[in-house]
């Protein structure tokens, strides 16, 4: 009977143990619902980086973001008219977000980058690092489709953020980091021609307030501050637009003695309070008594005279 119960209760505690253990099946609360992250396009006037005027144009940016990050794709003209597009891809994001942002990719990870983006092409990884304004990158060259040459690069920017602050300024600003790939093939250019391409990469100073703008740009900014949206996000209340009012003119006041108007009261001037004034008789008034024969022409007053009383 001892050991039943001994039994029981062991049992009882095992399944209390398991029912208060964290299920994460079960447990929602700290998850936090994030949607999936669009692509739009923007002006390329808000090209994060931009090739020399050799590459062309740019014809479109894509880009993506989300609070303190910005990825886009720049792209380029492509003469050959070959499979894939001339792209350049950058993206932006804090140092400390990521360590792709502060170490070298491997050989491996290349490897496949390059794969993905010309598959089919004998790419070659040169040995030495090229260099531009924002460091040394590493690149690999090879044959087009039909003829001419392409390239693969990439960089990492550890420090791109705006460098013309000084004291407490540039130690309290943000830094921001970039990773670069280049992607391009043309029909006439040598290898060596794509290579200086390269070396004449420029990278966007970028700051707290460049992020925002390239947000804002895309679509999906938070206005932070009232130099770029409105303080308040609701509406006001609606309230009927009062009227402007009417411009006073002083004119002169005209009055006009035979014909004053019906719905205003006549005021009488000094000259004529004085001349209103009648200086009684000094006979007394005697009133003749009606006849009685004769029906008078009016009413009676309301009021008897003082005769009549």
């Amino acid at each position: 009977m001892t050991l039943r119960i001994m039994a029981m209760m062991a049992l009882a505690l095992s399944v209390s143990g398991c029912a208060t253990g964290d299920d994460p099946t079960l447990v929602t609360g700290s998850i936090r619902p994030e949607a999936p992250t669009l692509v739009a396009d923007v002006a390329p006037d808000y090209a994060a980086a931009y090739l020399p005027q050799v590459a062309g144009r740019v014809e479109a940016v894509r880009q993506s973001s989300k609070p303190g990050h910005v990825f886009q794709t720049i792209l380029y003209p492509n003469p050959g008219y070959e499979a894939g597009e001339n792209t350049l891809s950058v993206s932006i994001a804090p140092p400390s977000s990521d360590p792709s942002f502060r170490q070298a990719p491997t050989q491996n990870e290349i490897a496949n980058e390059i794969r993905a983006a010309l598959p089919g092409r004998a790419m070659a990884i040169a040995a030495a690092p090229g260099q531009n304004l924002q460091g040394p990158f590493g690149y690999a060259t090879g044959p087009g489709a039909g003829c001419g040459a392409c390239i693969f690069a990439w960089q990492i920017t550890k420090d791109i953020s705006r460098s013309d602050q000084t004291g407490f300024g540039k130690l309290s600003r943000s830094r921001y980091a970039a990773k670069i790939r280049l992607r391009y093939c043309h029909p006439s250019m040598s290898e060596v021609a794509l290579v200086s391409m390269m070396s004449g990469l420029r990278v966007r100073e970028i700051s707290d307030a460049t992020i925002e703008m390239l947000r804002f740009a895309e679509g999906s900014g938070v206005p932070l501050r009232a130099g770029y949206a409105s303080g308040s996000s609701q509406e006001p209340p609606a309230t009927t637009p009062a009227k402007p009012a009417a411009k006073s003119v002083s004119r002169p006041v005209v009055v006009e003695e035979d014909s004053p108007p019906r719905s205003a009261t006549r005021v009488l001037k000094p000259g004529e309070l004085q001349a209103s004034v009648v200086a009684l008789p000094d006979k007394p008034v005697t009133l003749s008594a009606a006849r009685a024969d004769v029906a008078p022409n009016r009413k009676p007053p309301l009021v008897p005279l003082p005769s009549d009383l």
